[in-house]
C-alpha cells in the first residue's frame, strides 16, 4: 500500500457487531465499548443499529473521560 501512495490503518477497538440476529442489547454494547476504550484507540465503524442507537452517549462519556477525536489526518 505505501508503495502506491497509500497508508495503512487498524483498529483497536471492536466487536463483533455485524452478525444482525446476534446483537447485544444497548447496555451490552455500551458496556463493551466503554471498558475497551485506551489512549490511542480507534474504534472500528459501528456496523450495529444497536451501536449507532448508543453512540451520542458513547462519544459523551469518552469525552467526560476526558478522550478527544480527530480525523486520521489530524492523528
Amino acid at each position: 500500500a505505501k508503495e502506491i501512495g497509500y497508508h495503512t490503518f487498524f483498529w483497536s477497538l471492536a466487536y463483533v457487531d455485524w452478525y444482525q440476529d446476534k446483537q447485544p442489547s444497548k447496555e451490552e454494547a455500551f458496556k463493551k465499548l466503554l471498558g475497551r476504550i485506551h489512549p490511542g484507540a480507534r474504534a472500528a465503524a459501528q456496523h450495529s443499529s444497536t451501536n449507532a442507537s448508543i453512540l451520542d452517549e458513547l462519544l459523551t462519556k469518552w469525552e467526560e473521560m476526558g478522550y478527544t477525536f480527530g480525523t486520521l489526518e489530524e492523528l
